[in-house]
């Protein structure tokens, strides 16, 4: 009777060790993408996702905003071989930044879990590769868009109000508070893309290229961890912008790997035939980098304004393994150039 009821407790004592530890097993999500997602939010995550897989997520600052807002790196994965994504060049396109931050919490959990997302190991692609994010690229910029100017100082109210054309509505900015277009910023056919010839909430771009602080800190971590390929996230128009001129062997890899990543997202292969633009994150990587870029517009076209917080479901589906994919063909092209 003795050895019996030792026997209960015993299990009852298992079974109560089991339940008590079970949620941390299971990883459960850190993030929630499905709100108007801020740059308290992200910073607030990020703090919790390096607690929960301190082996896993590692959180730098990577330099400061116009107005002194954090830029924040995130390298998530073991691996040698490097990729590197991105969200929220612009301003009202900040569903990004929800879908950037809800790919590290997933692959973490994922990784710790075993699990696969759309035949992808996760823990085999984060062994051999590390994907570097930066999901929010402006935050002074999501910041006003989101919150109007009671989040700036007084005295710079009519400056914004004057590069918003008159409007103290901010929903359709883009820029960053300096009225400097982000991504018309980086140093690839900068001179001959159009802008508009004042700061402005959209199309600015700049006196001279590389020139604001956020793209400054964005091509020092490129620049520190040689990146084999790159993610732009945009949101309009659910295309994917591959081609930048590649010539040769480099133009039919890329158009293989474009067309693969169309496939996982459904998204249409955007072919242009005008390339007299080309200041984006994407266009420099390629063009100067020598390396693959995509960038990938995730939502219905809205003109104008934010894509409502509605859209990141289907997003997600649809992008739910392409950082996978980047970590995967990132290792893989690392692996070529090393041997």
């Amino acid at each position: 009777m003795k050895k019996t009821k030792m026997a209960v407790i015993g299990l009852i004592v298992a079974f109560a060790a089991v339940a008590v530890f079970k949620p941390v097993q299971a990883a459960s999500a850190i993030v929630n993408p499905n709100k108007t997602y801020t740059y308290s939010n992200m910073a607030a995550d990020l703090t919790k996702l390096q607690k929960a897989y301190p082996d896993l997520v590692k959180v730098k600052v990577i330099g400061k905003s116009e107005f002194g807002r954090n830029i924040y790196a995130v390298a998530l994965g073991k691996g040698k071989a490097t990729a590197f994504i991105n969200g929220s060049h612009h301003a009202r396109e900040w569903l990004t930044t929800n879908l950037n931050m809800y790919m590290i919490d997933r692959y973490a959990g994922a990784y710790k879990s075993g699990g696969s997302i759309k035949g992808y190991n996760v823990r085999s692609v984060l062994n051999s590769s590390t994907l570097w994010f930066v999901p929010m690229v402006n935050p002074d910029g999501v910041t006003l868009q989101q919150s109007g100017l009671k989040a700036f100082p007084a005295s710079y109210h009519a400056a914004l109000i004057k590069m918003n054309n008159g409007s103290k509505n901010f929903k359709r900015w883009k820029s960053n508070a300096k009225g400097v277009d982000l991504n018309r910023q980086y140093d690839a056919k900068w001179a001959t893309t159009r802008s508009p010839k004042a700061p402005s909430y959209r199309d600015y771009k700049g006196m001279k290229p590389a020139a604001a602080s956020e793209v400054k800190a964005v091509l020092g971590l490129v620049n520190s961890i040689n990146p084999e390929l790159a993610l732009s996230y945009h949101t309009s128009g659910q295309i994917l912008f591959w081609n930048y001129e590649q010539k040769g062997s480099r133009l039919t890899s890329d158009k293989a790997l474009a067309k693969k990543l169309n496939s996982l997202t459904g998204y249409r292969l955007y072919n242009t035939t005008d390339f007299s633009q080309g200041a984006g994150f994407s266009d420099w990587f390629s063009r100067i980098k020598q390396r693959t870029a995509f960038t990938i517009e995730i939502s219905p076209y809205y003109n104008e304004t934010n894509p409502p917080v509605s859209e990141f479901p289907a997003a997600w589906k649809q992008n739910q393994a392409a950082g996978l994919f980047a970590g995967y063909e990132s290792a893989k092209k690392y692996s070529a150039r090393m041997h």
